[in-house]
């Protein structure tokens, strides 16, 4: 029945005689909407291509033409009347009419409600547009705005009363924006409008107030020069930014340096912000006090908004004005300028970071506009996190290709270095220098820095590792050094200066928002991830002095294969025994510990070095089963004794020396040369226990060594029995001697 309906109520005429009336003014009214529909868009697309409307709107050849604005204004009024009564009529004559009558009345409450729908978009969209203009047309201009939205309510109440929500749509799905629940014009809702239009323009003008303020501090730091440079670098990429002062056709215009003067101070620009929204709080009270609502406007005497309500509609405008402002100085300083900071080293940006987090702290002003500031700095400690980081840590990479280059170790504690920096001065906030609360900690910058300070570290630690094991291969001893005593330390004390608290228990709580929980569960893993990978840098030294020590072994085993004289030198026989050391001691020594002696003074490593070099001597001696006679053990010995010799000649710290000297493998290989020219069977004779033991005590009273020399060379020698057989045979005759006659 209903689709038939439908289609009957199709071929019915719209002109129906018992009708004709109220189907003529139907008719009237959808073509009213349409027209004016139509007005308002043409009138919208010339506010949105007014150049320069954002900072000039009194341009001559496009000045809005008000006498087309007092037009629309009267004709709106008319249809919002028109259409309360005609949709009015239309349901009280649908009630009592047949069913074809009731369709056609019906279709007439369908147009109606989609041309309805049509015109109250535009007309949302000129209130966005022109809402704001008073401040430069005066009060003409904000009283027929005010007769607009009270118009528009009253087409929105209509469609409310006739229960017209769920057909106000003028097409199916191809247009969202178009289906969107449209809402009442209310005072919040104009003062919103009028910060979103404002915000660029006051973000200029913050600009223009922070570089007069850049000013005062350049004359009154003399202290310091730094800081007058990076402010002069950021004046100069800001003084385009200055709108061009105009003349302002203000219906109660202040005088010229009022204005020109580009706002002396931040207390005048807020000053003249807040002025601008009593200003339109004065008319919409006379004009429209509907739109502020039943308690916001006294109800005995003069008509005036009550202070509670005053109060907190200039809290709103604020919050929402300077948290624009917020958003439009990141994109204006350093994307939207002729020469944005983006365009420069990241330097730039920290210097204006640095300043700010000074000069917010000591800024008498409106919280709302410290808040901007804020932001302001947040984002820019955001960009050179990002562009610092990306800039040192790829020139540090380029410089790690390169084995042996000793501009990488400085690069990579730069990084580390600019990243600690960040990310401390994300521990603390203008209020609080320790112990900030959560929620005041700017936990979204920090995670980002945190990030990249956790890949830095351990990145670090890879390239010290790998580049000592590259460079101590070739025995380059003093870059190994420089890495490990100067490299690896210089990116330590960057990190030990790294301050992050423990927020665990606050977290525990459950007090936060969920926001900041998260952020600070991140933090959290993150922070110990950092502590994790700086632990491991600490110990890469351990690591990297292990692979010294292998190496060391190599090559020491390596030059006694080239350098350590034939097995038969050492089974010579000869009468005399040789007092001078082999040539190749000294070459030995020049080889392995000299460039060690040259390049650090840490006695541990310079100890392991030496026994590596006595044990890999006795190894090569064992491995190849060199046999001595008694000459060879003669001049093994000595050979071996010569290093203590060498050691107390060689350019060295006293202290050093002394400890180099009571080194065990000495010793050791002092005791394989005795043990190689005893004979079969001899005992060893244990040193007298007091035998200059109080003499020793009173040479060097802090020496516990004494205990040592009590003991022979040959007792620190394991597996006596296998050195013994490298002693050389000798070659059995035909008549061997008694024992009596000598050895057998």
């Amino acid at each position: 029945m209903f689709w038939n309906s439908q289609i009957i109520q199709k071929w019915l005429p719209a002109d129906v005689s018992q009708r004709k009336e109220l189907f003529d003014d139907c008719k009237l009214l959808n073509s009213t909407c349409e027209s004016l529909a139509d007005r308002l868009e043409a009138l919208s697309n010339q506010l949105r291509s007014k150049p320069g409307s954002k900072f000039n709107p009194l341009i001559h050849e496009n000045d809005l033409q008000l006498t087309d604005i007092e037009d629309v204004t009267v004709t709106l009024e008319s249809i919002a009347k028109t259409y309360a009564n005609l949709m009015l009529e239309l349901s009280e004559a649908s009630s009592g009419a047949r069913t074809l009558h009731k369709e056609k009345l019906k279709m007439w409450k369908t147009v109606l409600r989609k041309a309805e729908s049509k015109l109250i978009y535009f007309v949302q969209e000129i209130i966005g547009e022109i809402t704001h203009l008073f401040i430069y047309y005066g009060e003409f201009l904000l009283t027929r705005t005010l007769r607009v939205s009270l118009s528009y309510n009253a087409l929105l109440d209509v469609d409310k009363k006739h229960d017209a929500s769920n057909d106000n749509s003028i097409c199916k799905n191809t247009c969202p924006y178009l289906i969107f629940p449209v809402r009442k014009v209310s005072a919040t809702r104009l003062l919103r409008i009028v910060a979103h239009k404002r915000a660029e323009l006051c973000c200029h003008k913050l600009i223009d107030c922070l570089l007069d303020a850049y000013k005062t501090c350049e004359n009154s730091d003399d202290d310091d020069g730094s800081d007058n440079s990076s402010l002069e670098i950021y004046a100069t990429l800001t003084k385009h930014l200055n709108v061009p002062e105009t003349t302002r056709a203000r219906r109660d215009a202040p005088p010229a340096g009022d204005v020109a003067d580009g706002f002396a101070s931040l207390e005048e620009l807020i000053f003249y912000e807040e002025k601008n929204l009593l200003d339109l709080l004065d008319v919409a009270v006379k004009t429209a006090p509907a739109l502020l609502g039943e308690d916001g406007v006294v109800s005995t005497g003069e008509p005036r908004v009550r202070p509670e309500a005053l109060d907190k509609l200039l809290e709103f405008y604020e919050q929402v004005l300077w948290s624009e402002v917020g958003n439009f100085l990141e994109h204006t300083v350093l994307w939207w300028s002729s020469s944005p900071l983006a365009a420069r080293p990241p330097h730039s940006s920290q210097h204006l970071r640095e300043w700010l987090v000074r000069f917010i702290p000591t800024a008498d002003v409106s919280p709302v506009v410290l808040s901007a500031l804020a932001s302001l700095a947040d984002a820019l400690g955001v960009h050179v996190t990002s562009t610092s980081w990306d800039q040192r840590f790829r020139l540090a990479l380029v410089a790690a290709g390169t084995t042996g280059n000793r501009e990488t170790g400085g690069l990579f504690a730069e990084v580390l270095q600019d990243l600690v920096m960040l990310c401390n001065q994300c521990e603390s906030t203008p209020e609080w220098i320790v112990g900030a609360p959560l929620d005041e900690l700017p936990l979204v910058e920090q995670i980002p820095v945190l990030h990249r300070l956790d890949h830095s570290v351990h990145t670090a630690r890879l390239w010290a590792i790998n580049e000592c094991k590259k460079i101590v291969n070739g025995w380059n001893v003093s870059g190994f050094f420089a890495v490990i005593h100067e490299d690896t330390v210089n990116c330590v004390d960057q990190l030990n200066g790294l301050r992050l608290a423990d927020h665990s228990a606050e977290i525990e709580k459950k007090g936060i928002s969920v926001h900041v929980e998260v952020c600070a569960l991140m933090r959290a893993k993150l922070v110990s991830e950092v502590k994790a990978n700086f632990d491991k840098l600490k110990e890469a030294h351990k690591e990297c002095v292990d692979g010294l020590a292998s190496v060391c072994r190599t090559i020491c085993l390596a030059n006694l294969q080239m350098i350590f004289p034939r097995n038969a030198v050492w089974k010579k026989t000869e009468a005399l025994a040789n007092e001078t050391p082999s040539p190749f001691v000294d070459e030995y020594l020049n080889q392995i510990i000299v460039p060690v002696l040259k390049s650090t003074e840490d006695y541990a490593i310079t100890n392991m070095i030496l026994t590596l070099l006595c044990e890999s001597w006795l190894d090569h001696i064992y491995v190849n089963r060199i046999k001595f006679s008694r000459s060879g053990a003669c001049q093994l010995l000595c050979d071996f004794g010569y290093v203590s010799t060498w050691l107390t000649q060689y350019e060295i710290k006293e202290s050093m020396r002394k400890k180099l000297l009571k080194n065990e493998a000495l010793k050791r290989c002092e005791g394989v040369g005795r043990l190689l020219l005893r004979r079969p069977g001899e005992k060893i004779k244990m040193t007298d226990k007091n035998k200059n033991v109080q003499a020793k005590r009173v040479e060097d009273s802090s020496d516990e060594d004494g205990k040592g020399e009590l003991m022979p060379a040959e007792m620190y020698v394991p597996n006596q029995e296998q050195w013994l057989e490298l002693r050389a045979i000798k070659k059995k005759t035909s008549f061997p001697m008694p024992i009596c006659c000598g050895e057998p």
